[in-house]
């Protein structure tokens, strides 16, 4: 893959800053899959001119931070979209490609003076997507006769955010107010939390495409999402870790253990009939990414190595009797009936199905497009047991000027991801 240039895009309030790759020194942004995705943006803070008037600082005398003649603007609370994009680079054959990865909030700004004070000072803007405004109050409601997906289609509506046909997964029960209500004593994004928790869901916004409305709000430019992984969707571009000298992936690390169950066990004693449900759960609910599981693989082993009692038969669940790796559920949450046993018990066993974890570093400008979370992708390279589908739980883009490049020529710039990828089987495709 040829080498791509970098390059960044910034709206404040949707309005396009002009020559951002002038004064932006680093940019990072984490995307996640189970909460907000948060950002930090280093600022140039050189002063105008020659700096001969003190306290003559650039971005707080002329920039978006400037005083008027009214109050000056602080920067709190200030609407953030960024885009990361790929220009075509050495081959004129290859299209730029250009995606926003967060639309939020600056939440904190920090003024940094350094010994120098020229050029070693500069100003730091942190934040998060626009779940922080989930968390501006707090309330005390009673939720019944709706369903938790309904619960997170009205909360993310309430914020003017978008929900599409299938970014709230259906659930159930609709839960009656006499026997399972929810109550909520806490801010809307709390309960979005504790009810993605109790499902095994992920949730999160997904901000949406350049061009960037203007105005203070996103409004639906991002679509909440609420639902299962999604490891069976479309993969991203396949991560190579060869060749050697040149390849997409910097390095990498994974590591696989033995210390989850591979079982999860429900049980609940129905108030109304007084009778035992119960749920036994040894899948997610969603594919394999690869031919042998944790449960596989302790199974086989634990047969050999642990005594097997008289009577008793080496169960695929796991050890003697199968009740190896078994854990049952302690859970606050009431089930209203055995549909939600099963769920809350699958909710357990999805927290502790992933099987093997990686930490990768990806070379931005060799990789064909912007890596991105809550996806699927192929890694390639790692050998027979790693190669293959992994699902992408979070992403740490780093982008910024060359720390070698002490004039911060724009075009002389550096992008690299973090990505932390997940799998619940090993050994290429089931």
């Amino acid at each position: 893959m040829a080498r791509r240039d970098p390059y960044i895009r910034l709206w404040l309030d949707g309005a396009p800053v002009e020559g951002v790759d002038r004064w932006l020194l680093q940019a990072e942004v984490e995307e996640r899959c189970d909460d907000a995705t948060t950002f930090r943006l280093v600022l140039d803070l050189t002063p105008v001119g020659d700096g001969s008037a003190p306290g003559d600082w650039d971005l707080l005398e002329h920039g978006p931070l400037a005083a008027d003649a009214g109050l000056p603007d602080v920067g709190l609370l200030r609407r953030v979209t960024l885009a990361l994009g790929l220009s075509g680079g050495e081959d004129p054959a290859l299209a730029p490609v250009e995606t926003v990865v967060v639309d939020g909030y600056a939440t904190a700004v920090e003024a940094v003076f350094g010994p120098s004070r020229i050029p070693d000072s500069s100003l730091v803007l942190t934040g998060s997507d626009a779940l922080c405004l989930m968390h501006t109050s707090t309330a005390t409601h009673e939720w019944y006769g709706v369903t938790d997906a309904e619960i997170a289609r009205e909360l993310y509506g309430r914020y003017g955010f978008a929900v599409g046909g299938d970014t709230v997964e259906d659930t159930a029960p609709t839960r009656a107010r006499e026997r399972g209500s929810v109550v909520q004593r806490g801010t809307d994004a709390q309960l979005l939390r504790q009810l993605a928790q109790r499902n095994g869901f992920e949730w999160y916004l997904e901000p949406g495409t350049a061009p960037v409305a203007a105005g203070a709000h996103p409004t639906t430019a991002v679509t909440g999402h609420f639902h299962a992984p999604r490891p069976q969707g479309t993969a991203q571009p396949v991560l190579e870790l060869f060749p050697r000298e040149d390849p997409t992936v910097v390095e990498m690390r994974a590591r696989w253990d033995a210390e989850q169950a591979t079982r999860w066990r429900g049980w609940h004693i129905d108030e109304v009939t007084r009778r035992l449900q119960t749920a036994d759960v040894t899948d997610p609910g969603y594919v394999r990414m690869g031919q042998v599981s944790r449960e596989q693989a302790l199974a086989e082993r634990l047969g050999a190595i642990r005594p097997v009692r008289a009577g008793t038969a080496v169960l695929a669940g796991g050890g003697a009797g199968g009740d190896t790796q078994l854990l049952e559920v302690a859970s606050v949450d009431v089930p209203d009936d055995g549909t939600e046993l099963e769920t809350l018990t699958r909710a357990a066993y999805r927290g502790s199905d992933w099987f093997a974890t990686a930490h990768v570093t990806v070379r931005g400008e060799r990789y064909p497009q912007i890596l991105r979370s809550r996806r699927p992708v192929t890694l390639a390279g790692a050998g027979h047991l790693l190669d293959g589908l992994w699902y992408v739980r979070s992403v740490r883009h780093r982008w910024g000027v060359d720390p070698d490049n002490p004039e911060h020529e724009p075009t002389i710039t550096r992008y690299e991801a973090d990505a932390v990828l997940v799998r619940n089987a090993l050994g290429g495709q089931p």
